[in-house]
């Protein structure tokens, strides 16, 4: 009898249990949180900023668009100020009052570097800004919250949210435009990993068997159908890029404004073999200053995630696929389906 009641018991944890994780993973908002949550701790230790401080291209185009953008006498705040680095920029391109807004512990951190470097014009403020409300209206919203798909740092809520309740009319947010591309690409033969039945070996050995073999499906499940590209491995795209999303955030009204499916249409340039498709986002800081995580751009500190492909084609071939994103927060739930 107690055997039957905590089964019955298990069953019903795991029946709660996977009905929690239903309703988080169909609901944008309630991933946010737990975005929200995961930043917290993801970038609570010295060795995560090291890697942000040390990527010339992120720190030189931010240096570049904050002293274009912030004009002396403004008051910025700083989304997420992690280590402080773009809020002391702020403070010397000029602004007389700086917001350094960051939820957790690590604004210890902030602060001390700020005494240290002897910037006096900084108020640290340990909260989740949609807790926070300054005095004053701000004339610039300065972030860092692009993840390495853009929005899974919950960018487009936290600066939403901030832009209705704190950006004075007419202010700026830095960087406000911003284009994600999921594109095609061909790896370099080195770097290339092939499907287990496409890979050539030597002595006329054949592995192609295995596509539809029943025994190999067993061994199958386990494989990533997604996997992070490795510096230097992507030799061309397929066809032209082209942007599945662009917006500003100074005029996007929310979230519900981006379509959830997407065709890709590219045709090819010459004969490849289609890797994946590859995801990068572009960021703009005004007319002369941007930001780009293509994997044929100079490396930062990003990542780019694949959706597997393998296919073999040829010049002037069409190839066309259907995107969906089912968590625009979590890539990982985006598919892709060939057409």
């Amino acid at each position: 009898m107690r055997k039957q009641v905590a089964q019955g018991a298990s069953r019903a944890v795991r029946s709660a249990i996977g009905f929690g994780a239903d309703k988080l993973a169909s609901s944008d908002r309630l991933m946010g949180l737990v975005y929200d949550l995961s930043n917290e701790t993801h970038f609570a230790g010295l060795s995560e900023h090291e890697e942000m401080l040390s990527d010339s291209v992120r720190v030189n185009a931010y240096h570049q668009g904050i002293h274009q953008m912030v004009s002396p006498g403004d008051v910025v705040l700083d989304l997420g100020t992690g280590t402080g680095l773009l809020a002391f920029m702020a403070s010397k391109a000029g602004a007389s009052k700086v917001y350094a807004v960051e939820h957790s512990d690590f604004i210890d951190v902030a602060r001390e570097l700020a005494d240290h470097n002897g910037i006096a014009n900084i108020e640290f403020v340990q909260a989740n800004s949609r807790e926070f409300t300054p005095p004053e209206k701000v004339d610039v919203l300065l972030h860092e919250q692009m993840g390495d798909e853009l929005f899974n740092e919950n960018m487009l809520e936290n600066l939403l949210d901030l832009r209705y309740r704190v950006l004075k009319p007419g202010g700026q947010i830095l960087p406000a435009k911003f284009r994600l591309f999921v594109e095609p690409v061909s790896f370099c033969e080195a770097m290339r990993v092939r499907r287990f039945w496409n890979i050539e070996l030597p002595d006329g050995l054949d592995l192609s068997g295995a596509e539809r073999s029943m025994v190999a499906a067993r061994f199958d499940r386990g494989r990533s159908e997604q996997l992070w590209v490795r510096p230097g491995s992507v030799e061309s795209t397929v066809g032209d890029p082209e942007p599945v999303l662009e917006f500003d955030l100074h005029t996007l009204g929310s979230v519900e404004d981006f379509p959830q499916s997407h065709v890709i249409e590219r045709v090819a340039a010459s004969d490849a073999i289609v890797d994946g498709y590859c995801v990068w986002f572009e960021a703009d800081f005004d007319d002369h200053t941007s930001l780009s995580t293509s994997p044929l751009a100079p490396v930062t500190s990003w990542g780019n995630r694949l959706f597997r492909l393998d296919r073999e084609i040829t010049a002037g071939e069409k190839l066309r696929c259907h995107l969906h994103f089912e968590q625009l927060v979590d890539a990982s739930t985006w598919t892709i389906e060939q057409l």
